[in-house]
């Protein structure tokens, strides 16, 4: 891409040129496992998302917004490794130097724009999701714990996301590269490079493009996840508080602690993830360079030389933290969510015949669920009520409707 702007590095400086030639270096020997890695990390990431909706699918699991928000997560993230899984497959492992038929450039078009569509969709899901856990702590009748409401908000999130990424798919082109004869006939080979009205102007329409994506689908994103999560870790923080001064007990404190580390953890691989891709679009985007807000934030960023010395050698990288992306849901509510690990237990065929021996925060899951269980002391009851609020940072339907501060117990 070459669109006549200041050059941004001083080649001609031995440090910068150093610095440059090691980007190529790191590029060419990182070409060389990223489509192996990858690979296997789409594999993977496709079984894990199978079953993470078969487990939230389950009966006891489906009635709940938060669950019905992380099968939409779910289906984005197979969607994505899906279209990357045939993307390294036919162009990394099977490569044509004089192009391809036609129908794999129209899919090389259009993976272009829908891996940033989907990948920004599960982004915005997982917003959706801290919003209504923040919703449902706020108050227990929140209207958004409706699992409906929850699927009518994914879908308008799906669509708004689609309709940003149109300029994306408007910014490249299918161009034909060669033709030749055979005995079969005429054969013709094309490949996808930028759209010609994308890059007149100085690329104008181009860098426009790059900003918008960086910015409303990367950046923003990430910054109401940050926000949200710095108002449920103040939330959780002040219903610990209030469990200790209850129960007396430091369990409670731990407990709460565990909680809000694996909201923490969440929330940072997806900062970590998703933010450099923003900032790294923001930055090969970088146009007007009389605004404002390039004159005060971003001075001095330079579209062609950023995007061949530092985007492009980077780009795998980029494509990898993606990748990685897609497990965060699965992990962390594996590891937050008793309920879920019961779930999935019940689906694997040795741990189908029995519950008995499964140990949970809660004590050992009956074999028997209609058995009337023992009498709960008032400690009991308060710890039942505590496990409930702080055993996940994702709420589902029938805990959301217990009080955090109330002594009635919380069957899960």
């Amino acid at each position: 891409m070459e669109c006549n702007d200041t050059r941004l590095f001083d080649t001609s400086n031995n440090v910068t040129y150093f610095i440059i030639e090691q980007f190529y270096r790191f590029r060419y020997l990182y070409s060389n496992v990223h489509p192996y890695l990858s690979f296997v990390l789409c594999i993977l990431g496709l079984a894990a998302n199978l079953i993470h909706i078969c487990v939230l699918t389950r009966p006891r699991m489906r009635h709940s917004s938060v669950h019905t928000v992380l099968v939409c997560i779910a289906f984005s993230d197979m969607g994505t490794m899906s279209s990357y899984l045939l993307y390294i497959s036919r162009f990394e492992f099977l490569p044509e130097k004089e192009g391809y038929p036609y129908i794999w450039a129209l899919f090389l078009k259009c993976h272009a724009m829908v891996s940033i569509a989907l990948h920004a969709i599960t982004l915005y899901l997982v917003v959706l999701m801290a919003f209504i856990r923040l919703s449902a702590m706020k108050l227990t009748t929140s209207r958004w714990l409706d699992h409906t409401r929850a699927l009518t908000s994914a879908i308008f999130i799906a669509l708004f996301v689609f309709i940003m990424c149109v300029p994306t798919l408007l910014a490249h082109q299918i161009d034909e590269t060669t033709r030749g004869v055979t005995l079969t006939g005429m054969y013709y080979r094309y490949s996808v490079g930028f759209s010609t009205l994308m890059l007149q102007n100085g690329c104008f329409l181009m860098k426009g493009n790059l900003w918008l994506t960086g910015i409303f689908l990367k950046a923003l994103p990430c910054l109401l996840l940050l926000t949200f999560t710095i108002a449920l870790i103040h939330r959780l923080r002040e219903n610990n508080e209030k469990r200790k001064i209850l129960i007396k007990e430091e369990r409670a404190k731990k407990r709460g602690d565990f909680t809000t580390y694996m909201l923490l953890l969440m929330v940072t691989v997806f900062l970590f993830t998703e933010l450099p891709q923003g900032i790294m679009a923001i930055m090969n985007g970088n146009t007007l360079g009389e605004s404002f807000f390039l004159t005060f934030f971003v001075p001095a960023l330079f579209t062609t030389q950023f995007h061949q010395m530092v985007y492009l050698n980077l780009a795998d990288v980029l494509d990898l933290l993606s990748l990685i992306n897609c497990y965060v849901a699965f992990l962390v509510y594996s590891f937050t969510s008793s309920r879920y690990r019961q779930t999935l237990f019940s689906l694997l065929p040795l741990t189908r015949i029995s519950y008995s021996g499964i140990s949970t925060r809660q004590g050992t899951l009956r074999s028997h669920p209609n058995q009337p269980a023992a009498p709960k002391t008032l400690v009991q009851r308060a710890n039942s009520v505590e496990v409930a609020s702080v055993r996940s940072p994702l709420v589902d339907k029938s805990a959301a409707t217990t009080r955090p501060n109330s002594a009635q117990p919380t069957e899960f």
